[in-house]
């Protein structure tokens, strides 16, 4: 079962020898994912191809599916995060979590041809933006996971 998170309790991990907390399983999880869904994303359109599709198909296709996944995703990370966490979400997570958001739209506009065309430039920018925007998640949970009290002295590991 899945503990509730604290810095105090970051310090289980593998690292410390003990069990994994619930933030670090969904540390785990989120990364995995967002890593899952970056590369299948990329590999849709060449699986389309093979079926010699319309190049519209594809990338109307492509974005509608990678902006449906990431939208879902982004739009319950939150709730799924408090399930885990009883810290607040840091600015910077909420920042990027908008900015993921703001890429599926932009995919699903590319799904709709609304502004543009269908085609292959914006469904990469698009899963270009969310992987970039992934690495920054990434990077703000590890920094959560690193800045915890450390047993011995009271002070912040680095």
């Amino acid at each position: 079962m899945l503990r509730p998170f604290s810095r105090a309790s970051t310090q289980s991990g593998q690292v410390m020898g003990g069990a994994l907390s619930g933030f670090d399983t969904f540390f785990i999880r989120s990364v995995l994912a967002r890593s899952f869904m970056i590369a299948g994303f990329a590999m849709l359109p060449p699986l389309l191809a093979l079926f010699e599709l319309p190049p519209s198909i594809i990338w109307r296709s492509s974005s509608a599916a990678a902006a449906v996944l990431q939208g879902i995703f982004v739009l319950t990370w939150p709730a799924r995060r408090r399930l885990v966490t009883n810290t607040p979400l840091p600015r910077s997570s909420v920042a990027n979590n908008v900015f993921q958001l703001l890429t599926a739209v932009f995919l699903l506009v590319n799904a709709l041809g609304i502004l543009f065309k269908p085609a292959a430039g914006p469904f990469a920018a698009g899963v270009t933006a969310f992987m970039l925007s992934a690495a920054v998640s990434y990077m703000i949970a590890l920094k959560l996971l690193l800045q915890t009290p450390s047993k011995e002295n009271g002070k912040r590991r680095r």
